[in-house]
Formats: C-alpha cells, sequence, structure tokens
C-alpha cells in the first residue's frame, strides 16, 4: 500500500491516536510516580539531617559549644558516620570543629556544591544537603550529607522512565497495530460482501464473529437488510414474470374478441355487446393493476406513518355482519367465534386491516362450495402470544406444499384458474400483515383451511 494511502486509513490513525493515548497516559503515571519516590527520598535525606542536628544539641546542652566540638569529631571519626559532614563556628566565626568550608551563620536549609567542599570539581561527584542552625551562645552548627542517596534515586527513576516509556511506545503500537488489524479485517469482509452483492450475488451475506460486538450487530442489521433487498428484487423478478404470464391471456382474449367483432359483426348491437365486453375486460385488468399498486404501496411501509390504535374486534364483528348476508345467499355460515370480551387493542392501519379480513373470508367464499362454514376467531395476547385472529372454513383447503406459494402474486391453484380473479388477495394479507409486523400462518384445519394472522 503506497504511503499516502496508509497514512488515510483508518487503521492506520487508530493505531497512531492508540498509541499517542496510551503514551500520554504512561507519561502522566511515570511523571506522577517520579514525583512521589524523588520526594520521598528528600524527604528521608533532610530528616536524617534533622535528627543528627537535634541529637548533636541534646547531647552537648550541658558542656556547650566545647563538648559540642568533641561530639562532632568523635562522630566524623565513627564507624559509620563518615556520610555527615560537620561544622562549628564560635560568635565571632572561627571555626573549632568540622571540614566543612565556613559559611555565613543562618538558621535553615542549603545546597553545598560539591567543588566548594573539596576544591575540585567533578561531574561524577555529589552536592551537600545541609542544615544550619544558630546556638543559644551565639555560636553556629552546620551538619550537611551529600546527595548520593537522592542523585541515585533520580538516575534510577530516569533509566526506569526511559526504558518503560520505550516499551510502552512500543507496546502501543503494536496494541493499536493488532487492534487496528482486527478492525481492518471485519471492514474488509464487509467491503468484500458489497463488492459480491454489487456483481449481482444477492445470496451473499456479510460474516459475523459471534462475539456480538458492535460489529456483529452491524452485520447482523446489514444482513437483515440485504435478506430485505433480496426478497424485494425476487418479488419484482417473480412480478415481473408473472404479469407477463397471467396479463397477457386476457390481453390475448381481448385482442382476439375486438378481432372477431370486426369480422363478424353485422350491425350495431353486435359491436355494442363487444365493447361492453372489452369495457369489463379492461375494468379487470385496471382492478389487477390498481391492487399491484396498492400492494407496493403497502410494502413500502409509507402507511405505517398513519397507525393508530385499533380495536380488532370492532374490526371482525364489522367484516362478519357485512359479509353473513352474502355467505347466506350462497348457502354458506360465517360464525364468530371472540373470545375476549373486552376491545383488542393493536396499533395499525383500520382500513388495511378490514382490507385484511375482508379478503380473507372472500378466499374462503369464492374458493369452497355451497354448505361451507367459516368461522372468524379472535384471541387476546396471552404471557407468550400477542392478539391472533384466525379464519378457517370446512372447505377443499389447499396442499402442504402450496400454502407458502399462494401468498405469492399471481399464484393460483389449478381449480381456481376458471375463477374470475388473478390470485392477488392473498398477496395483499401477506403485505398488510408484513407493514404490522404480524406473521400469517396457513394450516390444515381438518378439513378445510385455516389462516392464522399472529401480531
Amino acid at each position: 500500500m503506497p504511503p499516502n494511502r496508509l497514512f488515510r486509513t483508518l487503521g492506520f490513525r487508530l493505531t497512531f491516536l492508540y498509541a499517542a493515548w496510551f503514551s500520554v497516559s504512561a507519561l502522566i503515571l511515570f511523571g506522577f510516580i517520579y514525583w512521589v519516590m524523588t520526594d520521598f527520598t528528600a524527604r528521608q535525606l533532610d530528616a536524617s539531617i534533622a535528627a543528627q542536628v537535634t541529637s548533636l544539641r541534646q547531647d552537648a546542652s550541658p558542656l556547650g559549644h566545647a563538648s559540642l566540638a568533641d561530639l562532632i569529631r568523635q562522630r566524623s571519626e565513627a564507624l559509620g558516620s563518615s556520610e555527615f559532614t560537620y561544622l562549628l563556628q564560635d560568635p565571632s566565626g572561627i571555626r573549632i570543629a568540622g571540614t566543612l568550608p565556613q559559611v555565613a551563620p543562618s538558621n535553615g536549609w542549603l545546597y553545598l556544591p560539591f567543588s566548594l567542599i573539596t576544591g575540585i570539581d567533578g561531574d561524577s561527584e555529589h552536592d551537600f544537603r545541609a542544615l544550619g542552625t544558630l546556638l543559644d551562645d551565639g555560636s553556629f552548627l552546620l551538619v550537611a550529607r551529600d546527595t548520593f542517596q537522592l542523585d541515585e534515586a533520580f538516575d534510577l527513576m530516569e533509566r526506569i522512565f526511559g526504558w518503560g516509556f520505550a516499551v510502552t511506545l512500543v507496546l502501543a503500537f503494536v496494541g493499536g497495530a493488532v487492534v487496528s488489524a482486527g478492525f481492518r479485517h471485519r471492514l474488509e469482509n464487509i467491503n468484500r460482501t458489497c463488492g459480491e452483492i454489487i456483481n449481482g450475488n444477492l445470496s451473499r451475506r456479510i460474516p459475523t464473529s459471534g462475539t456480538d460486538d458492535d460489529f456483529d450487530v452491524l452485520s447482523t442489521n446489514l444482513n437483515r437488510m440485504l435478506e430485505q433487498i433480496e426478497t424485494l428484487m425476487e418479488n419484482l423478478r417473480q412480478v415481473s414474470n408473472d404479469i407477463a404470464h397471467d396479463l397477457r391471456t386476457p390481453l390475448s382474449r381481448l385482442r382476439q374478441r375486438l378481432e372477431g367483432v370486426r369480422s363478424t359483426a353485422r350491425a350495431l348491437t353486435d359491436y355494442e355487446a363487444a365493447n361492453d365486453l372489452a369495457i369489463d375486460e379492461v375494468d379487470a385488468l385496471l382492478a389487477t393493476f390498481n391492487a399491484l399498486l396498492r400492494i407496493a404501496q403497502i410494502e413500502s411501509g409509507s402507511r405505517r406513518s398513519e397507525f393508530t390504535t385499533v380495536d380488532l374486534a370492532a374490526v371482525a364483528r364489522a367484516i362478519v355482519e357485512t359479509y353473513a348476508p352474502v355467505a347466506e345467499d350462497r348457502g354458506d355460515l360465517i360464525k364468530e367465534s371472540f373470545v375476549p370480551t373486552l376491545p383488542v387493542p393493536v396499533p395499525g392501519d383500520r382500513e388495511l386491516l378490514i382490507q385484511l379480513l375482508a379478503n380473507l373470508v372472500e378466499n374462503a367464499l369464492c374458493h369452497t362450495p355451497s354448505g361451507t362454514t367459516i368461522t372468524v376467531l379472535l384471541r387476546a395476547a396471552d404471557d407468550t402470544n400477542g392478539p391472533r385472529l384466525i379464519v378457517s372454513d370446512n372447505g377443499p383447503g389447499i396442499p402442504a406444499n402450496e400454502r407458502s406459494k399462494v401468498l405469492r402474486r399471481f399464484h393460483r391453484l389449478d381449480p381456481s384458474r376458471a375463477l374470475p380473479g388473478y390470485g392477488l388477495g392473498l398477496s395483499l394479507v401477506a403485505a398488510v400483515a408484513d407493514l404490522h409486523q404480524a406473521t400469517v400462518t396457513l394450516e390444515d384445519n381438518m378439513p378445510g383451511l385455516r389462516v392464522t394472522i399472529g401480531f
């Protein structure tokens, strides 16, 4: 990959940001540890010097500065006390004891450079930390200790910090590279799948890792979208084929009638009769196209914005009351079986739900013999299921291998092809149910057909 392209990749940016943030965090952490440790060491050094001053003053206080001078000499010569260096000056500024150079008397802390004490410059030598005290008789006591321990602590912390920061920086870049590599791999899977889909393979899906992370959620949603697109494309292909196949017959029949009238008609009444038949045929074709447009509108989901709370019980009762006289004229019976006595509210479009139930009842009336009993059953929601609307009959039913097909546009069973219609009734039912996020289940009613709309 060219460098300019590499620098623009999200993986490189993630690696850089990960390393930068990790490094800044490490700098803050090491800086805090450095400050705490060096401050602790400096306090320990000052505490040891202050303790030495206090000890000298307490031990020599009864005898005056002569006794203090003896104590200083003893401690300077004693084994293990060479780490401290002393100075005792009389009130006139003359050195009485100790090896430190004479300084102006003052109470408090001060630093003494190594060159001032030894007269020799040396980069590897250490300065001295000192505490001066004016005594009651006017003499001046100065106790010093070299900063070797403090300097060693500084050096150790700096080495630890240097190596630690270097290791941290390397780990940050390695960690960032690993994270970005996984990120890039997941993106490449998505891009590769999209490329195959663009090339026409609509069955391809984005692989998931099974970790249920953000990428898996995104991949799952994209796969659902792709399944919907594939379904829509398949429906479009099927509709195109079905329109070309099923509508060709009535158009051919219409053309043959018009040609026949032109060649055989002898009177105006013949033309009028042919015209009436042609108008009926055209009206049926227009009704078919209107049904297709209505199904397309429903499947687009635009009607979902008009959803209100609809009482399924009121819809079911209205359909039963409307179609009861029609069924009676055919010698059929429509009866209701409503388990709930209270309203059964669902969010939806009342007009479309009425159309759904009307299509189911009309389908039962059209495709069953005289004397059929049609039952409209409504069940309220329970602990495991939502409301269910069921239309059943005791007619011939639908074979099991055909039940999924009859929900497609223009699909008709062989016995139904002689009846009016183009096989769009159940397709509209399926579209309305899908808009309401409901399921359509076709089952054997033993005998007959049982259609369940599960909300």
